[in-house]
């Protein structure tokens, strides 16, 4: 069983507040199955030397990853989104692996969440 942090319980429990559990089911759904384009986009953009691109990608997901409580993977963005900005890629390449293994164990979390 996976372990649901705090930030996560608050923030479903906001938008449970907002429209009840099919609310919070369709968010964590629609997170899961469009945010593993977002990582892959922000990889290849990365992978092309397209900043602007990965920092777009890196700044959707932060945003989507905040409303839903998932800190960690908010904040590996972050890193990603600020080196990309400064065009430091090699910089925001270094952090790529944390958003992938954030956004991993965000996907979990939030189908613990929500089972």
């Amino acid at each position: 069983m996976t372990e649901i942090p705090e930030s996560v319980r608050t923030a479903l429990d906001g938008l449970r507040a907002l429209g009840g559990d099919g609310l919070v089911r369709q968010m964590a759904g629609v997170f899961i199955e469009h945010s593993a384009g977002r990582v892959a986009a922000l990889r290849e953009a990365l992978e092309s030397g397209d900043a602007q691109g990965a920092a777009e990608a890196a700044h959707t997901l932060k945003g989507s990853s905040r409303q839903l409580g998932l800190t960690v993977l908010a904040d590996a963005c972050l890193a990603v989104e600020l080196a990309t900005k400064q065009g430091d890629i090699a910089g925001a390449q270094a952090h790529v692996a944390a958003v992938h293994d954030s956004y991993t164990a965000a996907t979990e979390v939030l189908r613990e969440a929500t089972a």
